[in-house]
């Protein structure tokens, strides 16, 4: 524990021996190791990201045909009821002209003298 002084001086116990030297050379061999295995992982990362994508990719594309053979459908099942419609209307205005066709006979006759 390091003691203030009167004069406030601080006084702290000396460091005993001397420091082992440090070996930077194997540090940053260490270092570039590290960083070495860190860029490998993140090409896998990357690789497997890629193969991903593609999977999206194939997935998205099927899903829109998958959308766009529904949507096909879903008109021509329109179309089809529209046409039916159509073709009930039409009967339906002709078995009426042949409705009107019969009063407008049935009405000359009860005119004749």
């Amino acid at each position: 524990m390091a003691e203030i002084l009167a004069n406030g001086q601080v006084n702290t116990p000396s460091t005993p021996g001397t420091f082992a030297t440090f070996d930077w050379e194997e540090f940053e061999a260490r270092y570039v190791q590290a960083l070495e295995k860190a860029d490998g992982q993140e090409e896998e990362l990357l690789r497997e990201f890629d193969e991903l994508v593609k999977y999206f990719n194939n997935w998205a594309a099927s899903s829109s045909a998958h959308d766009t053979e529904r949507a096909i459908k879903r008109l021509q099942t329109r179309q089809r009821f529209v046409n039916l419609s159509e073709q009930t209307m039409a009967k339906r205005q002709e078995h009426m002209n042949e409705v009107l066709q019969a009063f407008q006979n049935a009405l000359a006759l009860l005119k004749q003298p």
